[in-house]
């Protein structure tokens, strides 16, 4: 399980198997939170920018079709 779980993350955070990487249980664990924190502190913030993004260009389009 512990394997399977390691291959989903590097998987998934596009980590790969470089030259160097952990090979103890307790580097895995380390490196696959860091892994998806890193990722968390980029899709986080991606799509609350963007919800915000649209919502102004929503406002802006009912407003333009208002002064129509």
């Amino acid at each position: 399980i512990g394997d399977g779980l390691w291959w989903a993350i590097v998987a998934f955070t596009t980590v790969g198997y470089g030259d160097i990487y952990p090979i103890t249980p307790v580097g895995r664990l380390l490196s696959s939170l860091i892994s998806l924190i890193g990722i968390a502190m980029i899709a986080i913030p991606t799509g609350i920018i963007s919800s915000a993004f649209m919502n102004m260009l929503l406002n802006k389009q009912k407003n333009n079709k208002e002064d129509k």
